[in-house]
Formats: structure tokens, sequence, C-alpha cells
């Protein structure tokens, strides 16, 4: 299963309605987050190849490479991290959560998702702060290519806005299907992936058919 059939095929608990919509443009914009971070990673990597192509043939350097790099690493980490969150990619460690029983597992959903929203929420707060400093002082990088920072700082800020707009709307579509008696529901949508959906998936990615589904199995 892809992310974006994953967000499409996620419960929403019935007719659309305000919130099924918002996370469905969530789910859109999640997806544009992800190819912004791809592209801008490698863009990074072409032009670091470059650069030490140069270095190696002519004896000469890109100025700023390492900035820029350091800019698109920053850039595709925040505006990935809504994504990975509605794909439900992001690592957690599942030793003691595989063996609790299913109430305890939503509940333990639920406060993580309330905690990402806390730290990322704080660090949104200082980014913010961030911003203001480097637009009042007119900052600009330390390198020849004197970029004003208020420009990736913004970018980098946007993304991480879009991750906590996205963790408090499948925070509340998790407690509207468990309110509608519809824990299985809500599982899925913020649980962890199981052993046999990660597998499907490498399946689906590789366009492999299970054995089973097989003619003459």
């Amino acid at each position: 299963m892809t992310h974006a059939t994953s967000i499409q095929s996620s419960p929403a608990g019935g007719g659309p309605g305000g919130i099924e919509r918002l996370f469905s443009a969530i789910g859109m914009v999640s997806r544009f987050g992800l190819w912004l971070g791809g592209g801008v990673i490698t863009l990074a990597a072409v032009l670091i190849g470059l650069d030490v192509t140069l270095r190696v043939s002519l004896g000469y350097a890109i100025d700023g490479t390492d900035e820029l790099a350091r800019f698109a690493l920053a850039i595709s980490t925040t505006w990935a991290l809504a994504g990975a969150l509605l794909d439900r990619a992001h690592i957690r460690v599942d030793t003691a959560y595989a063996r609790f029983p299913g109430a305890m597992r939503l509940a333990m959903d639920l406060a993580g998702l309330v905690a990402f929203f806390l730290v990322f929420a704080l660090i949104f707060y200082y980014g913010l702060g961030l911003v203001g400093e480097s637009w009042a002082n007119q900052t600009r990088s330390p390198s020849a290519l004197q970029v004003p920072m208020v420009i990736p700082q913004v970018i980098w800020l946007m993304g991480m806005a879009v991750f906590l707009v996205a963790d408090l709307v499948l925070f509340v579509m998790a407690l509207k299907l468990i309110l509608s008696a519809q824990p299985g529901a809500a599982s899925q949508l913020i649980g962890m992936k199981s052993a046999e959906e990660e597998v499907q998936e490498e399946l689906d990615a590789a366009d492999v058919i299970p054995l089973h589904e097989r003619s003459g199995s």
C-alpha cells in the first residue's frame, strides 16, 4: 500500500464531515511535502557530487555547497514529518507494545500523539522566535552566498506547522472513532502497523502477487 492509498483508504467514520475533509487536505499537503523533501535532497546530492567532481578534476570548489546541503536536510526533515505520521511510517519500539491489550495500545497511541504535539509545538514556538530575530536583524548566512536566513527558516517552520496540524487532526479523528464505538478503525488510523500490513506493503510496492492468490495454488 502506498502512502497516497493509505491516506485515502483511512477510516473516516461515515460521510465526509469537516474533520474528514481536513484530513484529506492534510494528506495532499503531506504528499507534496514528501515530494518537496525528496526533491531538495536530490538536488543537494547532485550539487555535492558536482562539487566533488570539480574539486578533484579542476581544483575548483562551489561556494556554499555544505550550507545548501544543511538547508536541504533541515527542510526535507520537517516536510516529511506529516507524511510519516499519516502513513504510520515513523519508528516505534514495539517490544512491550505488542504484548498489551488493544485498549491499552490505543491509549498509548493517543498519548504518543499528545507527546508528539507538545514536543514539536515547543520547537515550533522557539522556531518562531528564531525567525523573528532573523527578520529583525536581517541575518544572513556566513558563507559567500549570504542567504537571508529567514528564507530557509520559514520553509523549515512551515513543514513543522503542517506536522502539528496533521497530528491534531489524527487525534481528533481517533477520538471521534472511539466515541462512535469503532476502536478497531481508530487503531488502524493511529496504531502501529502489523507485520502482515508491512509485508503486504512490500509486496504491493514490488507488484508481487501473494502465493495464496496465484492461480493453481
